[in-house]
């Protein structure tokens, strides 16, 4: 078993080898287990305090948090993906890598996240940050927002292949002074039970794309939708089947949406009153495998360009159990023969 630890490991140092071979690899490891030697800690704020620009940071599996972040260097945070019990065969260890309250905040610009669940809010304060293939268990994303001081002007921020649980929310944050705008943010292929929402400062947010999610729950019984402007659009599926504004148009351009009620209309492409259990598979898959499309889905193929509608369509599909693209190990066998021990280890590549 020591040897599967140590192999386990080194598929991460060459995974993160690939992304650039200055990069200092540290490990943040709080199961118990006997770790020791350099560059390893038992919190992420510890980790990161030791970093330097540009390393690259492993959540190691565990299932006990890592605590807070308030990230002031641009750091890769990589974790172990989620929901891994019910998603079988896609990692070996199936523990989740588990953080709280994580704040980008200035200096933090060019960081990113993946294959990590966080237990509370995330405040992302700088720029050109990505946020991608994360399950947000109970808290909401603000984009634009710094706890300690309020609104912050953020532009190129990527949200994609995300699951945000519970009725929490997307919320861009821009503020009313000079200084605090909201630009260039890509919110695509992410399943958002809560929706998008904003801090009412419409004027102040633009180039904003709104591309191939599900917003709402799987029985379109919660009014969640979209509230922004100077937005695009398109591909996403607004599960509410209910009379009401969830949606706003503003100056906005929508087409090739999906919504439970009539709130998109018809023109472009949009469809209405379509009933959520036509559009996903439902019933026993995985939490986040539950919003897979129908074989005999309207939103199949109905896209623009073709391309199927929701968080499983697009260039970038949505990825179950937010599995991060770095090599895995997702089986291990073992026998003895005579005074040898025989191991089979299968990794694979994760796109």
């Amino acid at each position: 078993m020591k040897n599967l630890f140590a192999t386990f490991f080194f598929v991460l140092a060459v995974a993160a080898s690939q992304l650039a071979q200055a990069q200092t690899i540290r490990r943040v490891n709080n199961t118990g287990v006997a770790v020791s030697g350099v560059n390893v800690y038992s919190s992420l704020q510890a980790a990161h305090d030791a970093a330097s620009s540009g390393d690259i940071i492993y959540l190691e599996p565990s299932g006990i948090s890592y605590g807070a972040l308030t990230c002031i260097r641009p750091l890769t945070i990589i974790g172990n993906g989620y929901y891994l019990t019910q998603n079988t065969g896609l990692q070996l260890d199936t523990r989740e890598s588990i953080a709280d309250a994580i704040t980008f905040a200035a200096g933090s610009a060019g960081s990113r996240i993946t294959g990590c669940t966080l237990n509370t809010s995330m405040n992302i304060a700088a720029s050109n940050v990505t946020v991608e293939r994360n399950r947000f268990a109970s808290g909401y994303c603000y984009i634009g927002y710094n706890p300690s001081i309020g609104s912050v002007g953020v532009s190129g921020i990527i949200f994609r292949q995300n699951i945000v649980e519970n009725g929490y929310s997307v919320s861009l944050y821009p503020g009313s002074t000079a200084g605090t705008a909201v630009s260039n943010v890509n919110i695509t292929n992410n399943i958002l039970t809560g929706g998008i929402t904003s801090s009412g400062q419409y004027t102040r947010m633009s180039n904003i794309l709104i591309s191939n999610n599900v917003i709402g729950t799987l029985a379109g019984t919660s009014q969640y939708g979209i509230d922004v402007d100077n937005a695009v659009i398109k591909n996403n599926i607004m599960t509410y089947t209910g009379a009401g504004n969830n949606f706003t148009p503003r100056n906005n351009a929508y087409s090739y949406n999906i919504a439970g009620n009539a709130e998109f209309g018809t023109a472009n492409g949009n469809q209405q009153n379509v009933t959520p259990g036509n559009l996903f598979v439902g019933g026993t898959a995985s939490t986040d495998g539950a919003f897979q499309l129908r074989t005999t889905s309207p939103a199949i193929g109905t896209g623009e360009s073709g391309v199927d509608v929701g968080a499983f369509g697009g260039a970038l599909p949505y990825r179950l159990s937010g599995i991060p693209n770095v090599p895995t190990i997702y089986q291990y066998n073992q026998s003895v023969s005579g005074n040898s021990l025989n191991a089979t280890i299968s990794t694979r590549s994760n796109n």
